[in-house]
This record gives structure tokens, C-alpha cells and sequence, in this order.
């Protein structure tokens, strides 16, 4: 039987939009919290129209952004920059668990909304910000973007090739990591007010995120003052037989740094010629003559499509998966058996053609992350969150007619 899912009951405030704190909050979402996805009368959140492909969604204002990470949501329009939208967040704040924002750092507090004005009123409230530089620092006040992120934090400058120059990833990694950043934030200090009774502010910023994410690169910049070097696909000085090969018909990516590895992966294409060749025999000669090896290892997976050298190396021990394009990916036999995805496909109570969501990447026996409603449409449950608080029908008639709702 399954348990109470952990964050039944809890309630959050998210004036969230694009992508980080929307992600943060939709994990809380699908563990049982009530998430109200807080935006402007006039036009919404970004991402409910983001990207250049006109599709049935973008023109429902339901962009495939926005669809990503907002299942399990309510939506409420608020006019929070007007004093009268101001005093209907903090009515909504005395009864709230977590606020999440990613506004421009320090418009919460300009607005006297901040975590210091909030806990006045609710001091178990969690307050967890998300900034691209955090809320301290010689640029806590300027703007981010995920791209802009990756070129300050060094990401770039150790992705692609000498070719290429520094390169970006092909998504917005570092939006989706500050995302789990500011949700493992918002837990602990919800287990942490399980303990206290108190809540506390919670700052999270992109830039720290992204060095985290490159630990032991960050370590050798640290302590040898030292940039890898671009090797594109492969590992970099000292691994071979770790790359991404042309085959017959695809790309095969290759994991077999190991000697171990490399063993059964020689066995298993039938090349033991290859470590014998004076070329490869040590590892300084394959420092000298790599371009040569990777060759070699492509004139031999030339015989056999990705797709068929994939389960011969699998089988035989080495890692190695064809390169999929994302059409192709999110079709993948592993997912379909693991239920990663949410299935939308009721197009007439969605109003909208059917599509699947992500969920969660980790499993909990008990009390696993379940979808049990669709992205939220503009202010659909406006009149809804403003009645559960306490808002008679004439003050939410007033709001409406005030464009503060």
C-alpha cells in the first residue's frame, strides 16, 4: 500500500516563470504538494509561449516549455508589482508552507514580500529564492540566462572541440539543475521546520550551481590553476577508446578508458592486432598517434551499424550506447518500461492534442511522484485559491473588475 505522499498538505507560492523555480516547484508538485503557479493578468508566465515553433500548444498558450514542468499546478493571475496585489500575496502568505520566486534579485523585498516582511507574518514560512548570482555580491542584481551562465561559470570553456571554439549545451542544463538545487533546498528546510517550527530563507544561485556540477574539472582549476583542454566527444589526455565512432549507418559513443574495458572491447570487434600494433602498445605511443587509433577503430565498426555494435559491446561488458536523436530517444524501450512519462492523451477534456510529461528519475517504494493533473491554463483557478483564502465573492468580483486578478 503506498504511503501519504511526503509533501501532502503542503502549500507554496510560486512566482515562478521560464524554467528553474517552475522545475523546482513541479517537484514538490508531484510528491503531493499544492502548488499555485503565480503570474501576471497580462500574458501569464514566458514559457506559456516561448520558443519559434507555432504549434496547437504555443497557440494555446500552452507552449511545450511550459507543459514540461508545471503538471499538478494551480494557476492564479495576481498583479504583484500594484499595492492591492501586494496585500493579496501576503492574505495568501499567512497560511503557506513555501514561497518560491525567481524574480530580479531583490524585487520581492521592494515589494514588501520578502522573507524578512513574510516571516512578520508566518515565521514557519520558507522562502526560497532563484537567482542567476544569488542574493549577495557585486551581481545580485543583474540579469541571467542559462547561456550567459554557462560562459561566466567555465562550462563552455571545457565543451566542444579546438575546432569549434567553447560551445553550450544543446539545453538549458544549468536552468534544470538550479531547479534541483532550490527543491532539495525547499525539503530540507521543510524537514529541518519539523524540528524548529521556524522556516528560513533559502538562496540559490545558478552560477554556484553550475561549478558544482563540474567538481573534479573545478578541483584541477583550483589547485593547478589549469583549464582541460576542449576534447569534444572523447575524454581528454590519457583515456582512448572513450569517444563517439562513425559506424556503418549512426554513431556509436564508446566507454572503455579502462584496460579492463578495453580487453573485452578489442575481443569483441576482433581487432587484438590493434594493442599489439606498435602505435598503441603504451600509453605514450597512443598519446602520439591518437587521431591514427580512433581510425582504426572506425575502419573496423564500419562493418556494422551503431544499432548492431551497441548490443554486441553491451553484451561483451563495455559500455556503449548508439548516439539517438531526441525523436528517437524519448521513445527508447528502457523509458517506455520504467513509465517515465505522463501521458496526456485526452484531447477532449485537455483541449489540446495529446502529449507526455516527464516525471520523476528516482523511484520511491512507498510514496512515489504521481501526475494527477494537467498544466494549468492561464487564471484557471484564480476564483478557486482566492475562496480557499478566505476572499468573499465580492472581493474577488473587486479584484477582477481592478485587473489585480
Amino acid at each position: 500500500m503506498d504511503l501519504e505522499q511526503a509533501f501532502t498538505g503542503i502549500k507554496v507560492l510560486a512566482v515562478a516563470r521560464i524554467v528553474a523555480a517552475p522545475f523546482a516547484a513541479y517537484q514538490l508538485a508531484m510528491h503531493g504538494a499544492d502548488v499555485i503557479h503565480i503570474e501576471n493578468p497580462d500574458g501569464g508566465d514566458s514559457s506559456r509561449t516561448s520558443g519559434n515553433l507555432r504549434t496547437p500548444f504555443h497557440d494555446a498558450r500552452m507552449a511545450h516549455n511550459f507543459l514540461a514542468y508545471n503538471a499538478n499546478k494551480r494557476s492564479l493571475t495576481l498583479a504583484i508589482s500594484t499595492p492591492a496585489g501586494q496585500e493579496v500575496f501576503r492574505r495568501m502568505a499567512k497560511n503557506a508552507d513555501v514561497v518560491i520566486e525567481n524574480l530580479k534579485g531583490g524585487t520581492m523585498a521592494r515589494y514588501g514580500l520578502g522573507y524578512e516582511d513574510l516571516k512578520k507574518l508566518n515565521p514557519r514560512i520558507i522562502f526560497c529564492s532563484v537567482t542567476g548570482y544569488g542574493q549577495t555580491g557585486p551581481k545580485k542584481s543583474d540579469p541571467a540566462i542559462d547561456g550567459v551562465v554557462q560562459a561566466v561559470s567555465g562550462m563552455m570553456s571545457i565543451t566542444g572541440t579546438p575546432e569549434t571554439g567553447p560551445l553550450k549545451t544543446g539545453s538549458t542544463i544549468v536552468d534544470y539543475t538550479t531547479g534541483y538545487a532550490a527543491a532539495l533546498g525547499m525539503a530540507i528546510a521543510l524537514f529541518q521546520r519539523t524540528r524548529t517550527g521556524l522556516g528560513q530563507a533559502i538562496d540559490v544561485a545558478m552560477l554556484e550551481t553550475a561549478i558544482t556540477m563540474m567538481g573534479g574539472e573545478v578541483l584541477r582549476a583550483i589547485t593547478a590553476n589549469e583549464t582541460p583542454p576542449l576534447v569534444g566527444n572523447g575524454s581528454g589526455k590519457g583515456a582512448y577508446v572513450s569517444n563517439t565512432y562513425c559506424c556503418k549507418e549512426g554513431h556509436l559513443s564508446i566507454a572503455a578508458g579502462a584496460f579492463s574495458r578495453r580487453e573485452k572491447f578489442w575481443k569483441a570487434i576482433d581487432a587484438a592486432d590493434i594493442p599489439r600494433d606498435p602505435r598503441f602498445a603504451t600509453d605514450a605511443a597512443v598519446a602520439k598517434n591518437m587521431k591514427a587509433l580512433d581510425e582504426e577503430i572506425e575502419r573496423r565498426l564500419a562493418t556494422k551499424t551503431a544499432s548492431e555494435w551497441e548490443s554486441i559491446l553491451n553484451e561483451a561488458g563495455v559500455a556503449a550506447m548508439e548516439v539517438l536523436p531526441l525523436a528517437r530517444a524519448v521513445h527508447h524501450p528502457q523509458l517506455q518500461h520504467r513509465k517515465f512519462f505522463h501521458a496526456f492523451d485526452d484531447s477532449g477534456a485537455s483541449g489540446l492534442p495529446p502529449f507526455a510529461v516527464p516525471t520523476a528519475p528516482y523511484r520511491l517504494s512507498g510514496s512515489p511522484a504521481k501526475i494527477h493533473s494537467m498544466p494549468p491554463r492561464l487564471g484557471q483557478h484564480t476564483d478557486e485559491v482566492l475562496a480557499e483564502n478566505g476572499f468573499s465573492k465580492e472581493e474577488i468580483a473587486q479584484l477582477h473588475a481592478s485587473n489585480i486578478v
